[in-house]
Formats: C-alpha cells, sequence, structure tokens
C-alpha cells in the first residue's frame, strides 16, 4: 500500500490521470504484459543494450494476476522475486509501453496517446515491483517514468521527451543486472522471454482487430512485437545447428509479425488474420522447451 500511496504523492497531476486510467481500465483487454530483459549470448549474458544478469535466468514461470484477453499486468511480485525470468518479464512489460509511446511521438495527433502508454505500466507493473527491485539492489526509477510522462503530456519538445523515455531504458537495463540469478542458461532465459513477448502481442492483435478492438490494445501489441523483435536479434547469434528448426521459425514469425504490426497506428483493415500470428507463436513456445 505504501508504494501506491508513493505514486500518488510523486506524481504530477498530468501522469497522474493517465496513470489512474490504466488501472480503471483500457477501452479493450490487453493482451498479456510481462516479458523481461536477457541476453542471448550465453557466454556474455548480454548483447547490445539489453542487459541480463551474468547468471542467466530461469523457464517459463507462472504468471500470477493477468487473464482476459491475454491478461493486463500479470507479474507476481513474490515469484518475480525468485524467478529471473519473471523479474526481467516486469521490466519489459514497462519497455514495450515506452517502445510503443516513443512511436505514438512522431503520429500526428499522438501525443496523448505515447504519454499515457508511459503513465500505464507505473500503477500495472512498477508500483508492484518496486519491492523487489529495491531488494535486489537494483537502482528505482519511478522518477524517470513520471518526468517521461510529464514531458509527453505537456509541451516539452519531442527529443526532450525522447531523452526522458532514454533515462527508462537506461534504467530497465541497470535493472535486468540485478535479476534473481539461475543455473539457466542467457540463451535459454532470452529464448523464453521472447517467446512469451511473442504470445502477448499475438494476443493484443488479435484482442485489437476483434469486433471491439481498440487503438491502446493494438498500440500495447506493437510494443510487445518491438522487444520480441529486439530479443531476437539478440538470441539469433546464440543459436547453433542444435536449434536450427527454431531460428527458421523464428524468421517466418519475425516476417508475419512486422506485416502485421508495420506501424503503431492501427489500419482500418488488419493486414493479417491473427490465426497465423497465434499459431506462430505457440510454435516457437513450443520449441524454446528444447533449451
Amino acid at each position: 500500500m505504501k508504494y501506491r500511496t508513493k505514486l500518488w504523492t510523486s506524481i504530477s497531476a498530468a501522469a497522474l490521470i493517465a496513470a489512474s486510467g490504466a488501472v480503471a481500465g483500457m477501452a479493450a483487454p490487453s493482451a498479456g504484459e510481462g516479458a523481461g530483459n536477457a541476453q542471448a549470448d550465453a557466454s556474455q549474458g548480454k548483447a547490445g543494450s539489453f542487459l541480463m544478469a551474468s547468471a542467466g535466468g530461469g523457464g517459463e514461470g507462472g504468471e500470477g494476476g493477468g487473464g482476459g484477453e491475454g491478461g493486463e499486468g500479470g507479474v507476481d511480485p513474490a515469484l518475480a522475486a525468485k524467478d529471473p525470468a519473471l523479474y526481467l518479464s516486469a521490466l519489459d512489460i514497462i519497455r514495450a509501453h515506452y517502445l510503443a509511446g516513443e512511436a505514438m511521438l512522431d503520429v500526428e495527433g499522438g501525443r496523448q496517446a505515447g504519454g499515457e502508454m508511459f503513465a500505464h505500466p507505473i500503477s500495472e507493473v512498477y508500483i508492484d515491483l518496486e519491492p523487489v527491485f529495491e531488494a535486489q539492489g537494483a537502482a528505482l526509477f519511478m522518477d524517470e517514468m513520471t518526468e517521461a510522462v510529464d514531458l509527453a503530456l505537456g509541451d516539452a519538445p519531442v527529443d526532450e521527451v525522447k531523452a526522458a523515455a532514454g533515462k527508462v531504458y537506461a534504467a530497465l537495463d541497470a535493472a535486468a543486472e540485478k535479476a534473481p540469478a539461475s543455473e539457466k542458461s542467457a540463451a535459454a532465459i532470452e529464448a523464453a522471454l521472447m517467446a512469451r513477448m511473442l504470445d502477448r502481442a499475438a494476443k493484443q492483435y488479435d484482442s485489437a482487430t476483434g469486433p471491439n478492438g481498440s487503438e491502446e490494445a493494438w498500440i500495447d501489441g506493437y510494443g510487445f512485437w518491438k522487444v520480441a523483435e529486439k530479443r531476437a536479434e539478440a538470441l539469433k547469434p546464440a543459436l547453433g545447428e542444435e536449434h536450427e528448426s527454431l531460428s527458421e521459425e523464428i524468421a517466418r514469425a519475425e516476417e508475419l509479425f512486422a506485416k502485421a504490426y508495420a506501424s503503431v497506428e492501427k489500419p482500418q483493415e488488419a493486414p493479417v488474420e491473427p490465426g497465423p500470428l497465434l499459431a506462430a507463436s505457440s510454435r516457437i513456445s513450443l520449441k524454446t522447451g528444447s533449451f
């Protein structure tokens, strides 16, 4: 409770409106939100700007909460404190929202939606997970998140807003290095988290393109796909002949998801049917079990 109180007392009025909107409910159920930050390079535990505790991470630990068409939130703090996959998944929920929100800044009339995307994970994820981050020795970053929300919903230049988002990405990278230890390899956790994000992106796409589909669900899904895409790029160099079939499946999925989520703006008609995305993500989830 003290952390939710901290939210209401530290966030600005503009950010408060956007963050509380996430609690009150979006226009349509969003597909699952939760995957973390890990690296594919099994020997180094990191690749590019995506960082991961060198100890690696756990497998597909169960996610608390959620529900509905993919489930909002869904990261159990108690489990995340022990399971690096869940800990890292919480970070990816946040990253996905920021990637999507940042993309909306470049869309005409998308400033409000961008700011709301920045605000959603504060109440959906960060508040509940802050004690876990603190216990793991990660630097807390609510201030960085609320600054980005304030600037996005205000009159700040876009470059300034994006710089604020960059601070959040840096904080996420640093927090990822504090993930709980595990005997799993970096490639194994990367594969599991990539699969999870693809699953969530597919479910959001299905929700967004349905009869009651919403812009919010589409934007969320776009963010999940962008995180999954980054994870795939980090993972592929670590996949040898042993996982050749997974590499091929990833390549096919990348082509399909890139076509589906060609833009952060929801199109009038769905570029592809949701079924193939759901099937592709399911196949990858099965194949990542080979690690």
